[in-house]
């Protein structure tokens, strides 16, 4: 519809958009575009045969004609994206970044420019009768881009957290602009807002009256509530202590007195400065031995000479409360559950609808079960993928029958268990979790105050999102418990920018630079299909299609 530069190659260096409009401008236009309108706003930079292939009864459109022509053309094709409908009920998009610096834009980029799973979302939409475009947030377009913004019913944010920063924008600049458009009644999913409640560690301290909640978690946002807060409940029960701004771990330490002398009742005693502690952190299971001053002033001035935290091996700076609430400086604390060796189920929600769960179990010898320390995964589909719904799980284990020296009894490789089970060394526990049962106390129960519960009481609930639980139930770890006596709870929610793992293979890496959505096997493809058909019909509800 307008002639201009070139999308031969991705990113944005050296293009510019072929024309240059405020937003003015583009809110004048009527929502579907005759060709004498489209003449008049493209001048002589009009394409009339782009035009006609788009037109559908003599009409594109505003949304097309804008972003065909306003906004620079980032992505090189739009390669496995259906056809727009002919007579869309919505125009919607899926906004992304392209960090222009980087090899592949990104490390979640296909060849093409585009997010490796953005296909199965715009793909979605589009089978719910609505319009769905694939755009990039370019920040020297940034006035622009939120123009053609304004002019969609309903924006998918799938700009990952740091791209924006990374690639030279103002994430704060942007997050303000996008509230603006949610003044405006256009929905952005997830918007900032949601992502920064839900995302946040304090998220645990706000739900702990809920089903999936812990009544003795707090949040400290200064010196004096963590040391005073700290004191206390350490000596209740061991702890998980959580840094606000970490990733992957790095700065949630699992936290033991190591003289395991806890008190009968929350707020009985206080530990000591001098009481040792033994902390495993959870981003790679490394253990560490320290005062609980040394702990505390780890927390408070990291690695600061003569703040006297001592040495530490972690990978982290510590200082978790720098610069205060504000900065995102905080530390939630929340009882350690000593059944977390058991693993965590990963709920995976489209709003309120379930498509499976994921148990992630810790490696032997860890208590961590994040990516690449040598976790396992046993997925469980909820009718999405198969003709199976969740029901009852069983996890089997081969479990040491002597505690190790962080005093838990681990599991062996599933592989090595019958052996050493026969040498006398372990036995053979099963764990049976009853997913279905939770499942609906979660959605029935907690997922309809969750959002007012987080204080977003104007937001729904996440359009693509997980939930992680861990097993708070009585009793050793191990040892079977009642489905009906079973308490699990949350100890991470994520909406932001949560991957389509069945896609994965369409990401871009230096031994694989020319992937793309084609380059999925077809079983995982249309896996990822039927997870993008599910967010389109929950997205075309949401918008009353």
């Amino acid at each position: 519809m307008g002639s201009g530069a070139s999308a031969a190659t991705k990113g944005y260096a050296g293009k510019t958009a072929v024309l240059e409009k405020s937003s003015a401008d583009m809110t004048a236009l009527p929502a579907f575009v005759d060709k004498d309108t489209a003449k008049g706003f493209c001048g002589e930079k009009f394409d009339e045969a782009a035009f006609d292939a788009a037109a559908k009864d003599g009409k594109v459109p505003r949304a097309k004609l804008l972003i065909d022509t306003c906004l620079i053309k980032v992505s090189t094709d739009d390669d496995g994206l259906l056809p727009q409908p002919d007579a869309p009920k919505k125009q919607t998009c899926v906004a992304q970044i392209f960090v222009n610096s980087h090899e592949f834009g990104g490390t979640d980029k296909s060849c093409n420019g585009h997010r490796y799973d953005s296909i199965p979302f715009g793909n979605g939409m589009i089978k719910a009768g609505m319009a769905c475009y694939l755009v990039h947030y370019v920040h020297s377009q940034h006035d622009t881009f939120f123009g053609v913004m304004e002019c969609m019913d309903a924006i998918l944010c799938r700009c990952n957290p740091g791209q924006i920063k990374a690639d030279g924008g103002d994430q704060g600049k942007f997050d303000d602009s996008v509230r603006a458009l949610q003044k405006k009644g256009i929905p952005v999913w997830p918007s900032p807002d949601v992502m920064e409640f839900m995302g946040a560690k304090d998220a645990l301290t706000k739900i702990r009256n809920l089903n999936i909640g812990m009544p003795d978690t707090g949040t400290y946002y200064t010196e004096d509530e963590f040391v005073a807060g700290f004191k206390k409940s350490m000596k209740f029960q061991p702890r998980v202590i959580k840094q606000n701004r970490g990733s992957s771990g790095e700065g949630i330490w699992i936290i033991n007195l190591k003289t395991g002398d806890y008190c009968a009742a929350y707020g009985d005693a206080t530990v000591q400065d001098s009481d040792e502690l033994i902390l495993m952190e959870a981003n790679d299971n490394h253990v560490e031995n320290h005062t609980v001053l040394e702990f505390i002033n780890w927390c408070l001035y990291g690695r600061d000479e003569g703040k006297g935290a001592g040495e530490w091996a972690s990978k982290g700076t510590g200082k978790y409360l720098e610069g205060g609430k504000a900065a995102g400086g905080q530390l939630t604390d929340q009882r350690f559950c000593g059944r977390i060796l058991e693993g965590e189920l990963r709920y995976n929600m489209v709003n309120t609808v379930c498509l499976g769960v994921i148990h992630k179990v810790p490696a032997p010898g860890g208590m961590s079960a994040v990516g690449g320390t040598g976790s396992e995964y046993f997925f469980y589909d909820n009718g999405v993928i198969s003709d199976t719904k969740l029901g009852s799980g069983d996890f089997i284990a081969y479990v040491q029958k002597e505690a190790s020296a962080d005093g838990n009894h681990h599991r062996c490789a599933t592989d090595e268990g019958p052996a050493k089970v026969e040498a006398g060394t372990h036995e053979k526990k099963v764990i049976n979790v009853d997913l279905e049962a939770l499942r609906k106390k979660f959605v029935e129960e907690d997922c309809a105050i969750l959002m007012k519960t987080l204080e977003l009481p104007d937001e729904p609930i996440p359009l693509w999102w997980t939930a992680d639980m861990i097993n708070a139930s009585l009793g050793k770890c191990w040892e079977a418990v009642p489905v009906a006596e079973q308490k699990w709870v949350v100890g991470e929610f994520n909406c932001s920018c949560v991957g389509v793992s069945k896609c994965l293979p369409a990401y871009c890496k230096p031994d694989t630079p020319n992937v793309s959505w084609k380059d999925i096997p077809a079983e995982e493809a249309g896996h990822a299909t039927k997870y993008g058909d599910i967010v389109g019909a929950e997205a075309a509800k949401m918008l009353g299609v």
